[in-house]
């Protein structure tokens, strides 16, 4: 069996909305498209205030 490709797209002080595939009024075509062909995870949350930590 092949190896999967693995793609983590990261992203500091983005909202949760500021993607189009939750918000109809931003264009966002190419991560769109990654969002359809991958795994979204739409509920994730921060273990920390700051979100740095949790990252790391």
């Amino acid at each position: 069996m092949a190896r999967p490709n693995i793609l983590l797209i990261t992203s500091d002080q983005q909202h949760y909305s500021a993607l189009g595939t939750v918000n109809p009024r931003i264009r966002t075509p190419a991560l769109d498209r990654l969002a359809r062909e991958g795994v979204q995870f739409d509920r994730a949350y921060c273990n920390n205030p700051v979100c740095s930590p949790s990252r790391s």
